[in-house]
């Protein structure tokens, strides 16, 4: 059976926001689908990229409401596609992990970050899956150095970036064709 998937990358529109860390969603697609040819929804206020991944339909979403008000335009996908919030996959900047780390989770709770909790206010719930990018600097012994979030990447960090995308867009190959708990057996 085919299903149909949203994968939404979290970011605030603009040139001033293009590689700050609160912009990781956004870098990740960006990256992934370098040469996308994106179309807009003035709608949903949302810029989206069809195509497919194994059998199934997959609609890449970049919000361009603002990271606060990210669900008014993932909402008006959802409902103009009938998509469950199980098969729809949210890539956002993780403050507490570091540069270079991914985490994979599902059904958990905002961790403060405002995009998620617009996302869970206008979704009814948290049961979506979540690709977490970290964001922050490794200080060792399982610690960070929490950057602030509008604090833009360096050319070293968006080098890093780029390797995390090709992993983020294997997660989401696993994700899409063999299941989310598979995913995070895998790259977890």
């Amino acid at each position: 059976m085919c299903y149909m998937f949203l994968i939404v990358g979290l970011g605030n529109p603009g040139e001033q926001y293009a590689k700050t860390r609160h912009n990781a969603g956004f870098i990740m697609i960006d990256t992934i689908l370098e040469n996308a040819d994106w179309d807009f929804n003035k709608n949903g206020n949302v810029e989206y990229f069809k195509t497919t991944i194994g059998d199934n339909e997959v609609e890449y979403l970049k919000p361009q409401t603002f990271m606060n008000d990210s669900g008014l335009a993932v909402r008006y996908v959802k409902d103009k596609h009938a998509v469950s919030n199980e098969n729809i996959i949210i890539i956002y900047d993780d403050i507490d992990l570091p540069i270079g780390k991914i985490k994979i989770s599902h059904d958990r709770g905002n961790g403060g970050h405002n995009g998620i909790r617009s996302l869970e206010q206008h979704l009814g719930g948290s049961d979506f899956t979540r690709i977490r990018i970290g964001i922050s600097h490794d200080v060792g012994e399982g610690k960070v150095l929490k950057p602030n979030v509008l604090g833009k990447f360096t050319t070293a960090e968006m080098l890093t970036n780029s390797a995390v995308a090709e992993v983020v867009n294997k997660i989401l190959e696993t994700i899409v064709i063999e299941g989310r708990e598979t995913a995070m057996n895998k790259f977890n």
